[in-house]
């Protein structure tokens, strides 16, 4: 039995966020620096680049372009653009 692309999709964006909450360890949460690359999205593969802008033509996203800031004034990933994301690598509805 296969999952729905939403399914998915909310899989992929914990993923991305686990992700990218561990890449802003250690970094000044005003101003993260890096960028994730996504490697294979169906088996939520990642990497860091040090510095890079996001295009989402070479599967990069610059980490404060996945964040959001709280009201507590903390830097913390962003579940709706990690889904915004997820849309790029499973755009529909269909059974995959």
């Amino acid at each position: 039995m296969g999952s729905s692309a939403r399914e998915v999709r909310e899989e992929f964006a914990r993923a991305l966020c686990q992700y990218v909450s561990e890449q802003l360890r250690g970094q000044d949460g005003a101003y993260p620096k890096g960028a994730v690359r996504v490697l294979d999205a169906r088996n939520q593969l990642f990497t860091t680049l040090p510095t890079q802008h996001t295009d989402e033509a070479e599967d990069t996203y610059a980490l404060r372009d996945l964040c959001h800031v709280d009201e507590m004034m903390q830097t913390l990933p962003d579940p709706n653009r990690a889904l915004s994301v997820a849309r790029n690598y499973f755009p529909t509805d269909l059974n995959i």
